[in-house]
């Protein structure tokens, strides 16, 4: 086939496999990536036993083999070797064989054998830091991994043995450069149909991955996924609420807590239902009393079969999850096979050859298993409507069939590669680490933490670090799993503060999912809690929803780029030493720094220090723009969080009345825009459940703003690009925060009216937020949209107000519970305590109330030092006072 392409050829096998699909099974989905093992041949270079390919300036593979054959296959962690060819030059001379990219200088003594510290060394050109490199030098500055689960730790503690958590290898040092050893991962055979694992010919040959790219981390992970495989993105909904809990909840009770999310307003896309949906009779926690099935395991963990005293009729029970626009997911044990007792046995160990009563056995390597697995048991509770698994193995680590093939890893790539087979929507699992590579497959979590502080204290570095692997959608049981045994009866209730802080953090996480262990205390409904938890907990959740489209938009940065959603600073700072020992923060998405509280209140607040990086940052609590490249110690109520947002920066988010991320894209956007500067971005979008974005199905909508005190320009463009069910329209609001009171608003040269009611073609100012909101009414997507908002001279400053009045209004709110009737307080006192209503009831007076505000506050302490307020209630709300 002189001419075509290597890829071309693949094309070609592939309507071969299409044309056999009545014979020979299903194929792959037309959107799932394809394999390409075999290198460009003008990458590859081969004297005798030795073998290099140049996959990129910084990436070389490094093959040493006793016979000269080499691997072509793809391997379990490097899937595409056919990159595009960079610039490099080979010499030889003096026995030595020398490669040289932009960025690494090989040399190899030819004929000397295996590769080791005497023949092997490669060296930097133009990287910062320099290094020179061999075989067996230590990696003393790696940055870390993730690991399979955190059963059992608190913190990084594992509770039983006192051992600190090992996140392992990953692919990022401080040292500049990082080997990947892939010469026993398993390889993948040539079955178009479903590729499966097959093990290496030769136990004694070296195939080695050698990454060197200085401090350009960024560099590093987009050359790792390009060769090892992108993250796929997750379904739209997947970035909505999770609720999870281990329960044996009822078709009855499931319907009252979603029929509870709707009462109380609360956003949900997914409904978790964990292993208690089959029946679970004869389990037991106690090793006492443990009984084990015919194969060894635990009774009751494995099941297939609706428990139909809890769900009598589980079609019309997921029919109405879905009416009601949840997606679901099971829990699955599945080490104990298809036991007889299940409903599928008949035809499973028909399809299997048992015919003696038997289990049918599990072996997830065994290909002709896990077909009839699919076949007769799971794809079945697909069709009921189970929108996707929760793959939850905790059994034995390895296959039998395979030794060495990782259970864990290779069932993550059965799940999700069987749903790009055979399902229209875009592929999502749920399912523990596996091993690198495995982010290839989507959703981790990270198993039973222990309830406390020092849980959620380690989380955000725990899941920035997995980014290193590019593992970057952990989902943790948020709240924490279960309490320490030695945790006493009467401490064994949530604590509401720690829950808010950690579903605060949830809020800024990849996923957002609560979940618990099977305990009559442990309930996290948000409406169980006062009148205050629950009001920080619907903001928090209400928040993840109305940034939607940023957090879709990084995913899919992180599809193309390597880089995650949420990640450590040292990637965009990696001189700066404060940029690694800031192990609390972390960048969610390009454009915010968050650092979530994770410790308790006292007297009233949480005091944080924050690493602002250097730059002007948009402190979105306070409302002001502050210069970084220093630390700060701020302090937060329960309802506030550390979120610090890059000046300038223009932040695409859904409008509040969004409560279901998987309804169709109906074109409405909010484009909130900070002061100190300007931006340029872009919102993206696609059908929110196929595969098709994978092949170019998408849209980007590019915006520019410009921001100062006298004016502020945003300008929308035309969107660029299509997918299925593409809105023709869009209605986009533009807020600006912290602003002052405009003087004029003008979309495409034509003035805008002042409207309170925030109707369709005008604009408004919202005093309790300080924003200033033009709302468009809605037109063509091919159209481009000019804002300009300009602000009077002598407009007053706005920075910090808003801080000054939450705290304050917190500050009256705090005396009024503490004041004995009937005296009222004091008329300045009640005054300033509502300067949000006031600026809403007349904007257009701003000036003279901030002015009246300030005159106030100045008096606050005095005036009701001066009322026969008890001594300690006046020196708490001095304290209050003069702490703003």
């Amino acid at each position: 086939m002189t001419g075509m392409t290597r890829r071309g050829l693949n094309v070609a096998w592939c309507g071969l496999a299409l044309a056999l699909t009545g014979i020979i099974g299903a194929p792959a989905h037309a959107d799932t990536p394809a394999m390409h093992g075999r290198a460009a041949p003008a990458a590859i270079v081969q004297r005798g036993q030795v073998r290099f390919t140049i996959l990129t300036a910084q990436l070389i593979r490094m093959e040493w083999s006793p016979d000269s054959r080499f691997v072509d296959d793809p391997s379990q962690i490097f899937i595409d070797r056919d990159q595009p060819v960079p610039h490099f030059t080979v010499t030889t001379s003096g026995g030595k064989l020398r490669i040289e990219t932009a960025s690494l200088q090989l040399s190899y003594v030819l004929g000397s054998g295996k590769f080791d510290a005497r023949n092997l060394q490669i060296r930097s050109r133009k990287l910062a830091p320099a290094f020179d490199w061999h075989p067996g030098d230590p990696e003393t500055g790696n940055l870390h991994g993730t690991a399979r689960t955190m059963d059992r730790y608190s913190g990084d503690i594992n509770i039983d043995s006192g051992k600190r958590l090992d996140l392992g290898q990953g692919l990022l040092s401080r040292d500049g450069w990082h080997v990947v050893d892939d010469s026993t991962s398993f390889l993948f055979d040539a079955d178009l149909r479903w590729q499966w694992a097959k093990p290496r010919g030769c136990a004694d040959c070296q195939d080695l991955y050698f990454f060197g790219y200085g401090h350009r981390y960024q560099r590093a992970l987009g050359d790792y996924a390009a060769v090892a495989g992108r993250q796929p993105m997750p379904p739209r909904f997947a970035f909505g609420y999770w609720w999870s809990r281990y329960w044996n909840y009822s078709d009855r009770e499931m319907r009252d807590l979603v029929g509870d999310f709707e009462r109380y307003q609360i956003p949900l896309d997914v409904m978790v239902i964990d292993m208690d949906w089959h029946r679970t009779d004869d389990l037991s926690w106690d090793a006492k009393y443990v009984k084990r099935d015919e194969v060894g395991e635990s009774v009751g963990w494995t099941g297939y079969t609706w428990n139909r005293s809890l769900f009598p009729e589980p079609d019309r029970f997921l029919g109405w999850l879905h009416d009601h626009k949840l997606k679901t997911t099971l829990n699955l044990h599945p080490a104990s096979g298809i036991p007889a007792r299940e409903e599928s046995y008949p035809a499973s160990a028909k399809a299997m050859g048992v015919t003696d009563g038997a289990p049918v056995p599990f072996e997830a390597a065994d290909k002709r298993f896990v077909q009839n697995w699919f076949d007769k048991t799971l794809d079945p509770l697909a069709r009921q409507g189970v929108d996707f698994w929760w793959l939850d193995w905790q059994q034995w680590p390895n296959s039998k069939l395979m030794p060495g093939l990782s259970n864990t890893w290779w069932l993550n790539y059965v799940f999700y590669t069987r749903m790009q087979q055979t399902s229209q929507n875009r592929a999502l699992i749920y399912h523990r680490w596996g091993g690198l590579g495995n982010h290839r497959y989507q959703i981790g979590f990270s198993g039973d933490s222990v309830i406390s502080w020092a849980s959620l204290a380690y989380q955000p570095y725990f899941t920035a670090t997995a980014s290193n692997v590019l593992y970057g959608y952990w989902s943790h049981d948020i709240g924490g799993h279960f309490f320490a045994e030695t945790t006493p009866e009467s401490q064994r209730h949530i604590d509401p503060e720690l829950y808010v802080r950690w579903m605060q953090f949830g809020a800024f996480s990849p996923i957002l999912r609560t979940h618990s262990s099977k305990e009559a205390g442990l309930r996290k409904e948000p409406w169980r809690f006062s009148p205050e938890v629950l009001a920080a907990l619907r903001q928090t959740v209400a928040l993840r929803y109305q940034l939607a489209p940023y957090i879709y938009t990084a995913s899919r940065q992180a599809y193309d780029s390597g880089v995650s959603i949420l990640r450590p600073l040292y990637y965009a700072w990696p001189e700066q030493p404060e940029a690694y020992r800031a192990t609390g923060e972390y960048m969610f998405g390009d454009d915010m720094l968050v650092a979530p509280v994770t410790q308790p209140l006292q007297n009233g607040v949480a005091s944080v220090s924050i690493w602002l990086p250097p730059g002007r940052w948009y402190d979105d609590n306070r409302g002001e723009v502050i210069e970084g490249g220093r630390t700060i110690v701020r302090d937060y109520l329960l309802d506030e969080v550390p979120l610090f947002v890059r000046a300038g920066a223009a932040i695409p988010m859904n409008p509040a009345s969004v409560h279901k991320l998987q309804d169709a894209d109906d074109g409405r956007l909010v484009v909130r825009v900070l002061p100190g500067g300007g931006a340029k971005t872009r919102v993206y979008a696609d059908a929110g459940d196929s595969e098709a974005y994978r092949n170019g199905d998408y849209a980007f909508t590019a915006i520019e703003t410009t921001r100062d005190a006298r004016q502020a320009k945003v300008t929308i463009r035309p969107r660029e690009g299509s997918y299925a069910g593409m809105p023709d329209s869009r209605q986009i609001a533009v807020e600006l925060a912290s602003a002052a009171f405009p003087q004029r608003v003008t979309v495409n040269g034509v003035a805008y009216p002042r409207s309170d009611d925030g109707r369709q073609g005008s604009w408004h100012y919202d005093g309790e937020s300080l924003t200033a909101r033009i709302v468009l009414p809605a037109q063509q997507a091919g159209a481009t949209l000019s804002v300009t908002i300009a602000f009077p001279d002598g407009a007053p400053r706005i920075d910090g107000l808003l801080y000054r009045m939450k705290r304050t209004a917190a500050a009256v709110a705090w005396l009024k519970e503490q004041w004995e009737p009937p005296v009222p307080l004091p008329d300045d006192v009640s005054l300033a305590g509502q300067l949000g209503r006031l600026i809403d009831y007349h904007p257009e007076q701003l000036a003279a109330l901030i002015a009246a505000f300030d005159a106030r506050s100045a008096k606050l302490v005095q005036e009701v030092n001066e009322t026969r307020a008890k001594p300690e209630v006046k020196a708490e709300f001095a304290r209050k006072i003069r702490a703003i």
